[in-house]
């Protein structure tokens, strides 16, 4: 069965952040590998997120992180040192998406520590806002690409219920950095959300309690495992 445009992108996204694992990993390069289109969507994703690492100031990571990528690159590592090369190639490839953790999670913290991870993207695809909560209940809005000069307008971030209504979680700046939001992980807008999504509202937020501007980007809700 042929893939949508939405869900290659989807699968795409999940893939370069990481966050497609295991058996649905490995299905998932096995496609790649026989589907040109695919693969120009992972390469299109590769080319967006990468760049977002040199936003990331340079860390010391505590030693038991690199203790945890080294057991998992090599449980069993032989007497001969002639495995470091490659141990050291691989937990290169690690720290670049340790990295983009530590982007969307504002200080250094072991991947764990954060919830979730959402990429919202334009109707052309293109990627505009890397959303992500925290244990310290802290939801992160970080602009990858502003909008020109809405002159009088805002940007209002919603969660996206698998049933019901779309819930505010608050006003964005429309400038590159980030917008700090606590949300409890307890409050009830973030029971069963699925999606994010951002709509173009008065500066002082919707006036009805829902959505009255376009809507200028989406994406769903990708839940990071805890350890």
């Amino acid at each position: 069965m042929k893939l949508s445009r939405a869900a290659r992108d989807a699968l795409a996204a999940e893939y370069a952040l990481g966050t497609l694992r295991g058996r649905a990993r490995a299905r998932f390069e096995a496609l790649v590998a026989r589907d040109r289109e695919l693969a120009d969507a992972v390469a299109r994703w590769n080319a967006a997120l990468m760049p977002l690492n040199d936003r990331v100031a340079p860390q010391k990571p505590p030693a038991r992180v690199w203790h945890t990528i080294e057991a998992r690159i090599m449980p069993a590592a032989p007497a001969s040192p002639w495995w470091k090369p490659f141990g050291l190639v691989t937990a290169g490839v690690a720290s670049v998406l340790l990295a983009f953790f530590v982007w969307t999670g504002g200080s250094f913290a072991p991947v764990a520590q954060t919830k979730f991870v959402a990429v919202l993207m334009a109707p052309d695809a293109a990627p505009r806002m890397v959303v992500s909560m925290d244990d310290q209940d802290m939801v992160k809005v970080s602009m990858v690409k502003p909008w020109k000069n809405p002159s009088g307008m805002g940007l209002e971030l919603w969660v996206m219920p698998k049933d019901g209504k779309p819930q505010s979680l608050g006003m964005v700046k429309n400038e590159m950095g980030d917008t700090m939001i606590h949300v409890a992980a307890t409050d009830p807008r973030l029971k069963d959300a699925v999606m994010l999504a951002v709509s173009m509202e008065p500066m002082t937020g919707s006036p009805t309690g829902l959505p009255t501007g376009p809507v200028l980007c989406s994406g769903a809700i990708a839940v990071v495992k805890q350890a």
